[in-house]
């Protein structure tokens, strides 16, 4: 969705008696003597199926208002808050009060403690106790320009009780920041030195638990033997005081002037003394930026966790121009098994990211995400659209992708999937390859019922959840080819109504 901005990206979603609520950023196009873009933020509801039942969009012709990081939480079931920056001629943060219509009942700003130095402000994550007590985790930056984490404690009429700073003479690099079982929190973020120095980082899962008045009950930093660690990109609370945190194992790679540092995906479980009692441990078939690990969200059931990401989607080959990133989703049990994992990508052009940034649960037992699908070509007019996505419980997109089984055809060919058909919007097909099956191998080709081909593209490695707009294609009748080293093996026909 674009809601009629040239970009537009959703970073949190919550769920009021499944209404669901979401938030982000867009941009927004100012007609003056000179027209100029500005970012500014949006506020969407939506029903359980989908269906938008308003939106709201926010911009100043004057000053950025950017809503873009995960701070949209509910306060009580007919209040929501959410947390952004503002940029004029000084850089403050704010903290936003609105009604369930989307609403605003009220607003309050707050500077840096450095702002004549350095205003550098942002706020990450947000948490509320209760109604007196809301938590705004935030990016500060001292006169040195050494970042550090900024918590604030608000209450109901945006005063603030308290503030924190919490930094040393590293990197500090805030995520999360959750309530405690007692009357406190818990912040993730990491602590490294990657922009203090060029090779042979470290990088550290960094831990800190504050109580009510703002003391620092207890500081943990993963192992240095652990190697080089991700940020706590998210986490969970279990009832035992156990933790499980959503991170990564980072891998530093040699380069002629600066060392990078990429990730595996990861999730691990502390117990209440903060040692490790497992780990699960995600590897994508190379080594690249921006692949990590963002949410993680524990099941009601009691049957685990789901964990959400962006994972590459192919093999580094210097001779493909098609790269990307796929959301992914992966769940995973109360031990730390992992149980599946789904990619999600929707078909466009060779370039391209489909960010997961939020993920919830629904009361149905299924999972709602929100992102964006972005266009690195030049070819898209949208290059950034919002992504909502419902799944079921399983993480399929296209039901029955769980029970895919092996039979003789599938074992040679792989398996296909299309749902819905008839199709109106989008039509999603879900494809596990055969054993053994080399993804460079398999392609898909569309074509209309006269042979004309429509589209053509290649498998992702593995199993993978396609998605196909057709919003722009004429009724009738259609069908998906599924090709091995460019041999046809399983047609499928679909149609479009309108």
């Amino acid at each position: 969705m674009h809601f009629n901005a040239p970009a537009v990206v959703l970073t949190s979603v919550e769920n009021i008696d499944n209404i669901y609520f979401a938030s982000g950023s867009y941009i927004h196009l100012f007609e003056d003597t000179v027209s100029y873009y500005q970012v500014g933020s949006v506020l969407v509801s939506f029903d359980s199926t989908g269906n938008i039942l308003w939106v709201k969009k926010n911009a100043f012709p004057d000053k950025i208002f950017d809503t873009q990081s995960n701070t949209l939480r509910i306060l009580n079931d007919s209040t929501l808050i959410l947390s952004g920056i503002f940029i004029d001629s000084i850089r403050s943060s704010t903290l936003r009060w609105y009604d369930t219509s989307g609403d605003i009942i009220s607003s309050y700003e707050y500077l840096s403690p450095y702002h004549i130095e350095n205003d550098f402000i942002y706020p990450v994550s947000t948490a509320i106790k209760s109604k007196n007590e809301t938590y705004i985790l935030n990016w500060i930056q001292q006169p040195d320009f050494n970042a550090q984490l900024y918590i604030q404690k608000i209450d109901s009429v945006g005063n603030e009780l308290w503030v924190k700073e919490i930094g040393n003479s590293k990197y500090e690099i805030p995520e999360v920041i959750i309530c405690d079982h007692n009357s406190g929190v818990i912040v993730g973020g990491a602590s490294t030195t990657l922009t203090l120095t060029t090779q042979d980082y470290t990088y550290r899962t960094l831990l800190v638990g504050i109580d009510s008045a703002g003391n620092v009950q207890w500081t943990w930093l993963s192992p240095e033997s652990w190697g080089l660690r991700d940020a706590a990109r998210d986490m969970v609370l279990l009832d035992d005081g156990s933790l499980v945190i959503a991170s990564g194992i980072g891998h530093e790679q040699q380069r002629p002037s600066v060392n990078v540092v990429y990730f595996d995906k990861a999730v691990f479980k502390l117990n209440p003394q903060k040692e490790l009692v497992w780990e699960v441990v995600f590897k994508a078939s190379r080594l690249v930026s921006g692949t990590k690990m963002s949410n993680i969200e524990k099941l009601e059931n009691g049957s685990g966790f789901i964990v959400a990401g962006v994972h590459p989607i192919k093999d580094d080959n210097p001779n493909d121009l098609k790269w990307g990133w796929a959301g992914w989703i992966a769940k995973i049990s109360p031990d730390g098994d992992s149980l599946w994992a789904r990619e999600y990508t929707v078909i466009s052009t060779d370039a391209f990211t489909h960010d997961i940034y939020d993920l919830k649960t629904t009361p149905d037992g299924g999972i709602i995400i929100c992102g964006e699908a972005r266009d690195w070509s030049g070819q898209d007019s949208i290059p950034q659209q919002a992504w909502l996505m419902k799944l079921d419980s399983f993480g399929c997109l296209v039901p029955g992708c769980q029970l895919v089984d092996a039979t003789e055809e599938s074992k040679e060919s792989g398996s296909l999937l299309l749902y819905p058909n008839p199709a109106r919007d989008y039509l999603n097909f879900f494809y596990r390859p055969a054993p053994g099956q080399p993804a460079g191998q398999t392609s898909f080709r569309i074509f209309d019922a006269s042979g004309h081909e429509l589209h053509r593209f290649e498998a992702q490695a593995g199993e993978a959840t396609y998605i196909l707009p057709l919003w722009h294609w004429p009724p009738g009748v259609y069908f998906l080819q599924l090709l091995q080293n460019g041999m046809p093996v399983k047609t499928e026909r679909f149609v479009v109504e309108r």
